[in-house]
């Protein structure tokens, strides 16, 4: 049983310091995520340890709607006052550092902060985690293009 112990200490060790190693390497573009390029859709950016095989995903603040319940609150909205919207909430965005387009993101930001490239990355994943999270997209044809 000790033995048990002292592995699992070991493991959440070696994962803090794997998780600081990258929080270093990523610091940046969360930033530049958050304050220049998803500012009207996210509240914050972070890295994900959760997430295994998709490269990002959305998560609801503590108090805000999941996309259910968004969804509802819409249609609810629309049917009382004649088509006015729900405010939009910002929601968090969860990326999988492991993920090759999350890492290949990260390389074009540093090659070229304000780059076309990173940023029609992040669009590009933003759109596809809220579909994938259960939000509606507000611009389906920027997505399709």
């Amino acid at each position: 049983l000790q033995w048990y112990h002292r592995r699992v200490r070991e493991a959440v060790v070696s994962t803090q310091s794997t998780g600081e190693k990258l929080g270093r390497d990523y610091d940046t573009m969360l930033n530049w995520l958050k304050e220049k390029v998803l500012t009207s859709g996210i509240d914050k950016a972070i890295l994900s340890t959760r997430l295994v095989e998709s490269p990002c995903a959305l998560v609801a603040s503590q108090y805000g709607y999941s996309g259910n319940m968004e969804r509802i609150m819409k249609s609810q909205a629309y049917a009382k006052s004649g088509g006015q919207d729900v405010p939009n909430q910002k929601k968090i965005l969860e990326l999988n550092p492991f993920h090759p387009l999350v890492q290949e993101m990260n390389k074009l930001y540093k090659a070229d902060e304000d780059g076309e490239q990173a940023k029609d990355l992040a669009h590009a994943l933003y759109d596809t985690a809220l579909l994938r999270s259960g939000y509606s997209l507000k611009d389906t044809v920027a997505f399709s293009e």
